[in-house]
């Protein structure tokens, strides 16, 4: 369930667990930076926003290119020889999206491609389950294809929060099967 609060923040409860997010003008934001300093050069903002705008495009494009990418590496590690998959271009392509998407305006990708990059680095190769790591690819293409940039996204929020789960799940009884392996050594 998602509540709007203060400047346009988005607060959303799953369980016991509650997640703000930050909304807000990059004016607000100035504001809140510069009370100190007496107050917000208008100018600046203003020309701030204008360069952000200019540069929309280039963010779509962007992004574009990162979810092919993205899928490329996916079907080139689902393609590949079990016994002897590369995990690190896929890793590097989500790891990029987790890093760069929130700030061209794909927070939500961002989350996806980190839960992602979390379930790369945590899991050996061998034993990275398929279909979740395709629910991730699948979860980041139906972001950037719906252009989904909000944190009210009911569904949205409910896909990370479906994947986060399935990650801990993954890893914790991979966890518990490294132990008994170490118990009959």
């Amino acid at each position: 369930m998602a509540h709007e609060n203060f400047e346009g923040a988005v607060a959303q409860d799953f369980g016991d667990t509650r997640v703000i997010h930050l909304g807000g003008t990059l004016r607000a934001k100035a504001a809140v930076r510069s009370a100190d300093a007496g107050g917000v050069d208008e100018m600046s903002v203003a020309a701030a926003d204008a360069a952000m705008k200019d540069l929309s495009g280039d963010f779509q494009n962007w992004m574009g290119d990162e979810v092919n990418r993205l899928i490329a590496a996916y079907e080139v590690f689902r393609d590949s020889d079990p016994n002897h998959r590369d995990v690190s271009a896929l890793f590097r392509c989500a790891h990029d999206i987790r890093g760069q998407a929130a700030v061209f305006g794909y927070p939500i990708a961002s989350e996806i491609a980190g839960s992602l990059s979390k379930l790369l680095d945590k899991i050996e190769p061998d034993y990275l389950p398929l279909q979740l790591i395709n629910h991730h690819v699948d979860a980041v293409k139906a972001i950037y294809r719906n252009n989904i940039r909000d944190y009210a996204n009911p569904v949205a929020m409910q896909i990370i929060h479906n994947l986060r789960r399935a990650i801990d799940r993954v890893i914790e009884v991979r966890q518990k099967a490294m132990m008994a392996e170490l118990k009959f050594r």
